[in-house]
């Protein structure tokens, strides 16, 4: 099996095919004996962005790598206080778990607070009526000259008067507990049910508060119609060791008062400390010197817009219909996602340069010990594809990122709290 001959390539492929695949060939050699020779460690493929022919001349674009200055980092403190659980919030807390044990009990009376009361509702919003505003039943009768509507006529007026109405509920059996703290479904609902008596029908009017969560119902007024199918009295049961038992792993009231303490204690510290490293790292991050090529910049929203995409997946959506819903386009969602990007990407480098200052290592056993918890987490028959995928070299790597981010943020609290190690030697 031979080489075609030179004049057979030319015919098929043409003089400047072969040129340009020669120039190709050339510029590529030509490319890495130039990184060799001036020892650049490229983080990404160079583009070549221009050729002079005399002499033959290329000229790369070479992302280099990022250049991270910690500046003096060790120097940064930051004070952490200690959350403290009240004895009020301990005492809410169980109330709340007594609740769910509570019996309810159906009566014959009028409701009253604290009872639980089923019923049947439908409820719209409307606007306010502005004094002088002209409404619909409040128009003057039309003269006798006037031309009486005609069926359409009318049947279109009442529909456009209707669709100013917001549409807020149409349910039927939906339990009602009437206490005066809850704002379901606008602050003064509970009180409006209270004396009311099974199969009775009420019409009640409550205004949505100025500071109402949802905006476009500030202002107006909700207007329910609603029919009582059930009254039902609410029981607590005392508090005792057999109570406390029913209610978990507890050995008696007063045991089950210091865990539920203790576990009071240990999510406050959690959202305590999740608040306090993210300030440290802020403060790390803001007195860094940070450069880095565009592409690692594009590479991050590129990331974003990915992980954007697989949430919306799990809600039955692409990202082609996100956008379509939105009005918006990739280049316009790119330009958005960048200056978040370029924060995720500051703070990302300025971890990996710390994970190098400080010598931070994590050793095979620890991350074998995080896919184990993978594993387990997949239940007891887990899909082989994903398991294999937990168990893939990639796994491992994006485990091992993590594990070293992790003891990142350790040390860099350590720091700020002034609780650190010295610095570790720099080598030479």
């Amino acid at each position: 099996k031979g080489k075609a001959p030179y004049e057979i390539v030319l015919r098929t492929f043409g003089e400047e095919a072969i040129l340009q695949e020669s120039l190709d060939d050339l510029g590529q050699k030509a490319y890495e004996q130039a990184l060799k020779e001036s020892e650049i460690d490229p983080i990404a493929p160079g583009a070549l962005i221009d050729m002079k022919n005399d002499p033959i001349t290329f000229v790369y674009n070479v992302p280099l790598r990022p250049e991270i200055d910690l500046g003096e980092y060790r120097s940064v403190r930051l004070g952490f206080t200690e959350p403290e659980i009240t004895d009020q919030a301990l005492e809410d807390t169980l109330e709340r778990l007594r609740e769910t044990q509570m019996i309810l009990e159906p009566v014959e009376r009028p409701a009253q607070l604290s009872d639980v009361v089923t019923v049947d509702v439908s409820g719209v919003a409307k606007p306010i009526a502005i004094e002088g505003e002209v409404v619909a039943d409040s128009q003057p009768e039309a003269s006798t000259e006037a031309q009486p509507e005609s069926a359409e006529e009318k049947t279109d007026s009442e529909s456009e008067e209707k669709t100013d109405d917001e549409f807020l509920m149409d349910d039927k059996g939906v339990d009602v507990l009437l206490d005066a703290k809850l704002n379901w479904p606008v602050p003064g609902f509970a009180e409006k049910l209270v004396g009311i008596t099974i199969d009775e029908e009420r019409h009640v009017e409550i205004p949505f508060p100025a500071d109402y969560e949802n905006e476009s119902l500030r202002g107006q007024i909700g207007h329910f119609d609603l029919k009582c199918t059930a009254i039902k009295s609410r029981t607590l049961p005392d508090w005792d060791d057999d109570l406390a038992k029913s209610l978990g792993d507890y050995e008696s009231l007063a045991d089950m008062r210091t865990k539920v303490r203790q576990a009071l204690v240990d999510v406050a510290n959690k959202r305590q400390l999740d608040e306090y490293s993210k300030s440290v790292i802020d403060i790390m991050v803001a007195g860094s010197k940070v450069k880095f090529p565009p592409v690692l910049l594009s590479n991050e929203v590129h990331d974003m817009m990915r992980d954007l995409d697989m949430r919306l997946r799990e809600q039955r959506m692409t990202l082609d219909d996100y956008m379509r819903m939105t009005d918006t386009t990739h280049d316009k969602m790119h330009e958005e996602l960048e200056p978040r990007a370029r924060e995720r990407l500051r703070r990302s480098l300025v971890l990996s340069q710390i994970i190098e200052a400080e010598k931070i290592e994590v050793t095979d056993e620890a991350i074998n010990d995080r896919i184990e918890v993978m594993l387990i987490s997949l239940g007891e028959s887990p899909d082989k594809k994903i398991k294999e995928l937990i168990k893939s070299d990639n796994m491992r790597r994006s485990v091992r990122y993590d594990l070293l981010t992790e003891k990142a943020v350790q040390r860099a609290v350590a720091i700020a709290k002034g609780e650190a190690a010295s610095a570790p030697e720099t080598g030479h």
